[in-house]
């Protein structure tokens, strides 16, 4: 099986014990170090890492970043698939209580609050946004989804990583494309059943794909 590897983004991240704020401090890790993933707590916060020294523990998923060339068959010249791929498993937090990553990524946008502050915002837009603007291309700044539409360039035949743009009961669902079927688009995005994952939507409600204007 195929290993998964995740760059340090923090200037120095603490590898834990237990996936608690709690647990006991095992080593820290400096910017740039590499760690293999070994699972991931059911809350989806924390990963179990194993570091170049041996050391198993637990870190925060938010302090590490997928290392493109880990990433199964993601085209180099897209970079924000790789931002995306690394975020898979992010979700909503049940109750009352709020996912700060969901929460950066409505902050990506010009949601005015409170939506913003609160994770049962719809978030689909707010995720690819955010992707984009890591990778150091320009979004929409909206979280309304259909405003892709009037972005970037159109193209007629999808590419690994390009935005499709869904329609659905009352708005609108975008997201990046990852393959089809013979009746369904296999999509990376986020919001999709509160989480970020690859799920499939019907080519019947599909309303476009895009890319920037400097990839067409």
């Amino acid at each position: 099986m195929a290993q998964t590897i995740y760059e340090v983004t923090a200037e120095g991240l603490n590898v834990r014990e237990e996936p608690s704020i709690h647990g006991k401090i095992l080593t820290v890790l400096q910017k740039g170090a590499q760690v293999e993933l070994i699972s991931i707590s059911g809350d989806d916060y924390w990963h179990k890492v194993l570091t170049a020294g041996g050391i198993e523990g637990w870190a925060a998923h938010k302090y590490l970043r997928l290392v493109p060339d880990a990433a199964p068959n993601l085209p180099a010249e897209l970079p924000w698939l790789a931002i995306a791929f690394a975020e898979i498993g992010s979700k909503e937090f049940p109750g009352a209580s709020d996912n700060p990553r969901v929460i950066e990524y409505l902050h990506s946008t010009n949601l005015p609050a409170p939506e913003r502050h609160h994770d049962e915002t719809a978030w689909c837009s707010a995720f690819v946004n955010w992707c984009m603007e890591r990778a150091g291309f320009e979004g929409t700044d909206s979280a309304w989804a259909k405003a892709w539409l009037n972005w970037g360039k159109e193209i007629k035949k999808p590419r690994k990583g390009c935005i499709a743009v869904f329609t659905r009961e009352g708005g609108g669902h975008v997201g990046f494309y990852m393959g089809q079927t013979q009746t369904a688009i296999k999509l990376l995005g986020g919001n999709q059943d509160d989480a970020v994952n690859i799920a499939n939507y019907p080519k019947s409600r599909l309303l476009g794909y895009r890319l920037p204007g400097t990839l067409v």
